[in-house]
């Protein structure tokens, strides 16, 4: 499911010259697809003079939105007063990365701040819109280890999360999908079957 896109992610700390760059080597590589971070400025505050932009828009190249954000969907601000949504390890509670996905609480604050996230960079994606959500790099099996976790594997408790996120989003555009990172093993061997709206990616 939609993954027929040649996709490279652009780089969240990446500046606007840089960018330019990025999408000539885009065209020059064959890619027709720049992935931008739910958080970046490009999704925040639209500048009609960013080259880089008409640059997009000239080569006809698809935009998409998403890639390594769990962070934002769980500010680590919220650690201080809220320890309980992170996840555990050792019996204490860790900030970073990733949280705990079987606590209700969790779920609120993540489906509050993915629909923020999906509604406001909706106008720039590139219909059909597709969106990623993927785990820190180098930390895909780093999840929580706290009592009603333990009951899941990473990848499970990887797709608890992305459930819930995909619900938000087929309320926003039911044509919409997410991908998700591909855990090597099929959906019914995790436990927990993924929404109609998700597809798995290699990362």
């Amino acid at each position: 499911m939609k993954q027929e896109r040649k996709r490279l992610f652009v780089g969240k700390k990446t500046t606007a010259k840089e960018r330019l760059k990025i999408v000539r080597e885009a065209v020059e590589k064959k890619y027709d697809t720049l992935v931008f971070s739910l958080g970046d400025r490009l999704f925040k505050s639209r500048k009609k003079n960013q080259k880089y932009i008409k640059l997009m828009k000239y080569y006809s190249l698809n935009i998409e939105a998403g890639g390594r954000d769990f962070s934002l969907l769980m500010p680590q601000r919220l650690f201080l007063f809220h320890r309980d949504l992170f996840r555990m390890e050792g019996g204490k509670r860790k900030p970073r990365p990733h949280f705990c996905p079987t606590n209700h609480k969790t779920t609120a604050v993540i489906t509050e701040h993915a629909n923020k996230l999906f509604a406001r960079a909706m106008r720039e994606v590139t219909v059909p819109r597709i969106f990623h959500l993927l785990p820190d790099e180098g930390h895909e099996t780093t999840w929580c280890a706290c009592p009603a976790c333990r009951a899941f594997s990473p990848a499970e408790q990887n797709l608890i999360v992305i459930n819930t996120v995909a619900d938000v989003l087929a309320k926003l555009d039911p044509a919409a999908t997410l991908s998700y990172h591909n855990f090597n093993v099929e959906p019914e061997a995790e436990g927990i079957t993924p929404r109609k709206n998700t597809f798995r990616i290699k990362t």
